[in-house]
């Protein structure tokens, strides 16, 4: 049975046929037609036609007087016998161009089906050349000869109509085909253009930078999140015992809550509840959330940051070991019997000696939580808003040797002297008032003690006396009263002392020249403190600094000063002190601020101060002095690259030039 293939040719089936050979399949871009030939049943030559592709050049095409062309090539006279003979073959073998019409019609109308068939094959034939003479007189045979086979024929026309509509359907179908070839090959094209577009540039930067394949990603592990709810509870257990217990612990509104909950969801460390810094990071961060957020440093390690707790800012550690020899052998004390109220924390390895928060805006009452880190060594909560007074857990880090609570708005720190082993301690700048608590008098191994700029009131040397280990005091701009002891010689470890702006009075103990350590004494603004200053003062070897200013200091001004060589400031100014001005203050030559203003002062300035050449800043108005500056002292006012002596104050009294010497008068 013959079938067309897909470029709309007609292919026979051999086994049908005689056993006759047609030419080559048809391929794209081949001829129109072309005609094969094959025997029937009764020996009859059939010749079959075959449409041309779509895609075949126009001149290649059969047309009228063309003979057809197959697979490429003209068939020859010799193999099919003309033109003329092929039709008259047709016509005597019964045969058309399709077995299945021909048989079909030789089944139904016997030696008719033979006119039908050969009408069929003919009337391809005339269709391809009308002005053929051999095909007007075959056609009017056929007619004349099929006489009351008319019917038939008029079937076969139907059949043949069908053909040629199956034919042109087929045709449209191969260029729809071709059609949609196009577009496809029009859009592989474009995906091409944009492949190369992108591969291009690519290829041009991986030049510089060659292309480094992304690392493969580990396989997806458990959520952390389920991960961490199996260890919520035994974290649980081992923080409430020292977060004020399980209600505590689990109250949402609480730090201690907030706290554990940042543990176990947030943390970037992940603790277990087998690590040993558990709960000393705990602790931390219950701070925080009480007195949090912190004002932030700009490149620091903030707190919560997913590192070790003694990393971030201003939180200082040290081994255990080393802890443990300063403090001598009293961590392991900790370890076994905890804080003096029984709560005991882990003692980590690494372990927080220090704690500077200051300048960070810490508010409200100080955290009690500080206490959890009893063996803390150094607080420093200065310039912050903490308010109120020390709760009284603070004072149970007897460890404690330096709390700086200085700027804040504390009011009670009555309990003091549990921090026994203390050794430095600012209060400054607070809102205490009232007596010093009695409790300071525990406070035997105080080294520094600033209390200035507070409210304080009393006999505050009745409780600093006997402090044979003071460095450094500070009481300046209190109420304290009372005179100065003459145990102020039996400090012979101090190196400053400021008491000005208090209501102090009597006179300053001779016993100060026992101070040999001294580098500062100040007094100033204080009008009950009197009498002649002390010549011990020139025993001070190491004074660099002495401030006796608005006071009620009468006499002569000590020339045993002059052995003072290391001071470099000295004023006396607003007293009623009396008498010349000493020359042996000339040997004071690190001298940069002289004031001796406001005195009763008489006589010519010494020439002999003009030894003082680092002189900066002189001053001698309101005196009685008089005559001519020595033009030795004027000279300090022009040494060639460098004016040193830059104010030069004097009595309008005293002759000198302006201001090319003196800078005013008054």
């Amino acid at each position: 049975m013959s079938g067309r293939d897909r470029y709309g040719g007609t292919t026979s089936n051999s086994a049908r046929g005689g056993g006759g050979g047609g030419g080559p399949p048809p391929r794209r871009g081949g001829g129109r037609g072309g005609i094969s030939s094959s025997s029937n049943r009764a020996g009859y030559t059939t010749t079959t036609t075959t449409n041309m592709s779509r895609s075949a050049p126009p001149q290649q095409r059969v047309g009228r007087g063309d003979a057809p062309r197959g697979g490429g090539r003209r068939g020859s006279e010799d193999d099919i016998g003309g033109r003329g003979n092929t039709r008259v073959q047709a016509v005597n073998g019964g045969g058309g161009g399709d077995d299945r019409y021909s048989r079909k019609a030789s089944s139904s109308m016997g030696g008719g089906g033979m006119v039908a068939g050969a009408r069929h094959v003919s009337i391809n034939e005339i269709d391809d050349d009308k002005d053929s003479k051999d095909r007007i007189a075959l056609r009017k045979k056929m007619f004349l000869d099929g006489g009351g086979t008319l019917g038939a024929a008029a079937a076969g026309d139907d059949r043949l109509r069908k053909i040629a509509t199956a034919d042109e359907e087929l045709e449209g179908r191969s260029l729809r085909d071709l059609v949609d070839r196009g577009t496809l090959m029009v859009g592989c094209c474009l995906i091409l253009i944009v492949v190369i577009a992108v591969t291009i540039p690519v290829a041009l930067i991986s030049e510089d930078e060659p292309y480094v394949a992304p690392p493969v990603p580990d396989p997806p592990s458990a959520s952390p999140t389920m991960a961490r709810q199996q260890v919520y509870w035994d974290i649980f257990d081992r923080l409430h015992p020292i977060a004020g217990g399980p209600d505590v612990l689990e109250d949402p509104n609480t730090a201690q809550n907030k706290a554990l909950n940042w543990i176990v969801f947030e943390d970037g460390m992940e603790l277990g509840p087998g690590k040993d810094h558990l709960h000393q990071r705990f602790v931390l961060m219950v701070i925080y959330f009480i007195s949090g957020p912190w004002t932030p440093v700009e490149g620091r390690l903030e707190w919560g940051s997913p590192v070790h707790e003694c990393e971030w800012e201003g939180v200082t550690c040290k081994d255990v070991e080393e802890l443990e020899a300063e403090l001598e052998g009293k961590i392991s004390e900790l370890m076994e019997v905890g804080r003096e109220d029984g709560i005991k924390i882990d003692v980590p390895q690494r372990i927080i000696n220090r704690l500077a928060l200051r300048q960070r805006l810490v508010s409200g009452e100080v955290p009690a939580e500080f206490s959890l880190l009893y063996y803390l060594q150094h607080l420093d909560l200065e310039n912050n808003q903490l308010v109120g007074a020390l709760p009284a857990p603070l004072y149970k880090l007897f460890n404690l040797q330096t709390l700086f609570l200085e700027q804040n708005q504390l009011t009670n720190v009555d309990a003091i002297g549990e921090y026994r082993y203390l050794e430095h301690l600012s209060i400054s700048k607070n809102a205490f008032q009232g007596p010093l608590p009695e409790s300071f008098k525990q406070l035997k191994y105080l080294k520094t003690l600033y209390l200035h700029t507070n409210a304080f009131t009393g006999q505050v040397f009745d409780i600093l006396k006997d402090f044979k280990e003071l460095e450094l005091v500070d009481l300046a701009f209190n109420k304290f009263e009372g005179s100065l002891p003459i145990e102020l010689g039996e400090m012979t470890n101090l190196t400053s002392i400021f008491l000005g702006h208090n209501d102090f009075h009597g006179t300053i103990p001779t016993e100060i020249g026992r101070c040999t350590n001294l580098k500062e004494f100040q007094i100033d603004a204080s009008h009950m403190i009197g009498g002649p200053i002390p010549r011990e003062f020139g025993q001070l070897a190491n004074l660099e600094f002495l401030k006796l200013d608005t006071c009620a200091f009468n006499g002569t001004l000590p020339p045993e000063l002059g052995d003072c060589q290391k001071l470099y400031f000295l004023d006396v100014n607003s007293n009623e002190l009396e008498g010349e001005i000493p020359p042996e203050l000339g040997k004071l030559g690190n001298m940069k601020t002289l004031g001796l203003a406001n005195n009763d002062f008489v006589g010519e300035i010494p020439a002999e101060l003009s030894q003082m050449v680092s002189l900066e800043k002189a001053y001698f108005q309101n005196t009685d002095l008089e005559g001519v500056m020595p033009q030795e002292i004027c000279n300090l006012r022009d040494r060639g690259n460098a004016t040193v002596l830059e104010e030069l104050i004097v009595p309008c009294d005293v002759e000198c030039e302006t201001p090319t010497c003196c800078t005013s008068c008054s």
